[in-house]
């Protein structure tokens, strides 16, 4: 059976790669931010302590994923998953032909599409034609969801770890 095509963001697995729950910490987006933060959007930190939803694939030291919507030029607070292991799932965006078990252990980068405004829900992807060996991309492809709607192939379900996150082991600090 066919996966279907659903982005959702990346969903929080509620578990680190040590075996513990992750970290929730509580943040504030600014009136000021243009762009609305959605459930499981990943978030950045900006120089003024708020946050914001998605940023530059690659480059972006992200600070974790959002667990609850904040419209748009509205100042809205926020429950964020800050740990660096924590473990999400997320779709693959289905570029090419899906992602496949010999594409496990790679990294890619994330496409920050925008959410869905009736559900709420974020429309972050991972960006399949990115992955590779390269450390520098956002995040490591652990494993497919073992779920029984979930097949390799065109938009796969994939838990993966940040690779470029702002608390990791390692980075410089802002």
């Amino acid at each position: 059976m066919a996966n279907v095509d659903n982005p959702h963001g990346l969903r929080p697995l509620m578990r680190t790669l040590n075996g513990g729950c992750p970290v929730v910490r509580q943040y504030i987006k600014d009136s000021a931010e243009a762009t609305a933060i959605f459930i499981n959007d990943v978030v950045q930190r900006q120089a003024d302590g708020n946050i914001a939803a998605g940023g530059t694939p690659g480059t972006t030291l992200f600070l974790g994923v959002a667990l609850n919507y904040g419209a748009a030029s509205q100042q809205t607070d926020h429950l964020v998953i800050v740990s660096p292991d924590a473990i999400f799932e997320a779709q693959d965006n289905n570029d090419t032909d899906g992602f496949a078990a010999a594409d496990m252990g790679l990294n890619c980068n994330l496409e920050f599409n925008a959410g869905n405004a009736q559900s709420y829900i974020s429309g972050h992807e991972l960006d399949e034609s990115t992955a590779g060996t390269n450390a520098s991309l956002d995040v490591k492809l652990l494993d497919k969801l073992d779920v029984p709607d979930n097949e390799y192939g065109p938009n796969c379900r994939v838990q993966v770890v940040f690779n470029k996150h702002l608390f990791a082991k390692g980075v410089a600090g802002v």
